[in-house]
């Protein structure tokens, strides 16, 4: 009985492959390779010798506030940098693009003044980059 179900079976739906190990290896192997080179690209695609952190800021007057930054860059690039002072619902209410240039060490601190809108309630870098 159970022969005549397995040929009815077989009959109706075919026969069962049976698996590849070696082809299962090859494209298990071939998955690892591709993953790990992706992986590679989009971590070579995202790196930056440019690294900046902010220090601080001051609200001077309802125009006027001032943020404080330290940016690392190789000593003889040219970045740029932008500086945003948002109000308190996140808006934008200042931005200001800064050159740094050249240096004498890779680590240098920076004050920039923006000038507002409005009363902003922080003031941060959002972006460096080199030119």
């Amino acid at each position: 009985m159970e022969q005549s179900t397995q040929s009815l079976l077989a009959e109706r739906y075919g026969q069962k492959r049976t698996g590849n190990p070696k082809r299962n290896k090859i494209l298990g192997l071939a998955g690892v390779v591709g993953l790990t080179l992706g992986a590679a690209y989009f971590g070579y695609a995202n790196y930056s010798p440019v690294k900046f952190v902010d220090v601080g800021y001051r609200v001077l007057s309802n125009t006027i506030t001032e943020v404080d930054f330290e940016i690392t860059k190789p000593t003889e690039a040219t970045a740029m940098c932008e500086v945003e002072a948002l109000n308190n619902s996140f808006a934008v209410v200042g931005y200001k693009e800064v050159s740094i240039g050249p240096s004498e060490t890779q680590t240098t601190r920076h004050t920039v003044t923006v000038i507002t809108t409005e009363t902003a309630v922080t003031g941060l870098v959002s972006n460096c980059s080199l030119n």
